[in-house]
């Protein structure tokens, strides 16, 4: 999953049944397109892991769906587990002594 797509189904699942606004994405990733945005929702609305509900030109309102919810937590713990194995790959390296 690519890092804009991750923060558009994170923000989303993260934000419920309130939604998340075409502001609120702008806000979260900063230096995107809106081409790049909207072609990024699109696909996880035909993916069916979100929901668009069309507010106006160029503005929407989009929420999770429960498969969109299994796979951002899914990502989540995944993410988690490659941050953790890094962590203790580098106390590893420098044989155990952490470092304040």
């Amino acid at each position: 999953m690519d890092e804009l797509t991750w923060k558009i189904l994170a923000l989303t699942a993260k934000r419920g049944l309130i939604g998340a606004t075409r502001e609120d994405f702008f806000r979260e990733t900063r230096g995107v397109r809106y081409e790049d945005l909207e072609s990024a929702i699109r696909s996880l609305e035909a993916e069916q892991y979100i929901q668009i509900e069309w507010t106006g030109p160029n503005k929407f309102i989009v929420t999770v769906t429960e498969k969109g919810s299994k796979l951002a937590a899914a990502e989540y713990e995944k993410q988690l587990k490659a941050y953790r194995d890094r962590i203790d790959a580098q106390r590893r390296a420098v044989g155990g002594v952490e470092k304040i």
